[in-house]
């Protein structure tokens, strides 16, 4: 009788033990396919769109063909007056690009030309957790620039937007930080940042500025590498079809104009040195 009674209670146990594991498994085995499921398609989704305010009001202008002598004329003869802005009509008349300062520099090393800048936000839906680490230009093709005739405004510096980085005449894949009130400002952006997706995390903001110096260039798609619990990955961020592309300005220009707060409004200048000029004007 102890004999079926010790026979059943371990037939029990293992009963329980054979249950428990099998449990285990099945539970292992819905993980992993939520696990893979959760990995299928896209880590993240992604919304661009160039930065136009950056490159609006009292920033850098440039256009493809010189002024001609009465088109200078005109320009040099336009008042400024409270509320009134006569440089935005003008140019918009004559296909001016607005363009940014390049918002990174390097120690005796200046960033030649000029730049433009696009907005990104990214949102992943992922219950897993991943880090973007990377980011490279991908599919770049360049030309030497048309731009060769700029206006630019008295008092124009540096930008200090914060966020990335690339200065295509040294790197396509070496983004640094923007925003000179960052601690590690002009430095690899990869190196002190990371983005952070997934598992209920923030949608990432981030501003991507771009400089070809002395080429016009045109790229496909921001190549992002990040990594989740699979290893490492690299997914896409395109502009809604089109291809990307960035303005650069002749190393020797034609012409350069400079608009002053004070008369008289509008001066020509000469290019002094790399990226600097010379305006004719008492005082400058």
């Amino acid at each position: 009788m102890g004999m079926v009674i010790v026979a059943v209670a371990i037939g029990t146990f293992r009963d329980q033990i054979v249950e428990r594991l099998t449990a285990e498994s099945s539970a292992r085995t819905t993980q992993s396919a939520e696990d893979k499921a959760d990995r299928e398609g896209p880590a993240f989704a992604s919304n661009i769109r160039r930065d136009t305010n950056s490159a609006d009001h009292l920033h850098p202008i440039i256009f493809n063909t010189p002024f001609s002598p009465k088109e200078k004329k005109e320009l040099l003869s336009l008042q400024l007056h409270p509320g009134e802005d006569p440089i935005t009509p003008f140019a918009k008349s004559h296909r001016g690009y607005g363009v940014n300062e390049p918002g990174v520099s390097y120690p005796g090393k200046e960033v030649y030309g000029y730049s433009e800048a696009w907005l990104v936000d990214i949102l992943s839906d992922r219950k897993a957790s991943l880090v973007i680490n990377g980011m490279r230009i991908k599919g770049l093709h360049c030309a030497p620039a048309k731009a060769n005739t700029v206006i630019t405004y008295q008092g124009q510096g540096g930008g200090s937007y914060e966020g990335m980085f690339f200065d295509l005449t040294r790197s396509t894949s070496n983004p640094l930080i923007a925003g000179d009130e960052e601690s590690h400002f002009g430095k690899p952006y990869f190196r002190y940042k990371k983005i952070d997706l997934g598992n209920g995390a923030a949608p990432g903001g981030l501003r991507i500025e771009v400089a070809s110096g002395t080429k016009d260039c045109n790229w496909k798609a921001f190549e992002v590498t990040y990594a989740d619990s699979g290893g490492k990955h690299t997914q896409e961020i395109t502009n809604n079809g089109k291809d990307f592309a960035v303005h650069g300005f002749t190393a020797k220009s034609a012409q350069v104009f400079r608009v002053f707060t004070t008369a008289p409004f509008v001066k020509e200048c000469t290019m002094a040195s790399q990226g600097h000029y010379k305006c004719q004007r008492k005082g400058w």
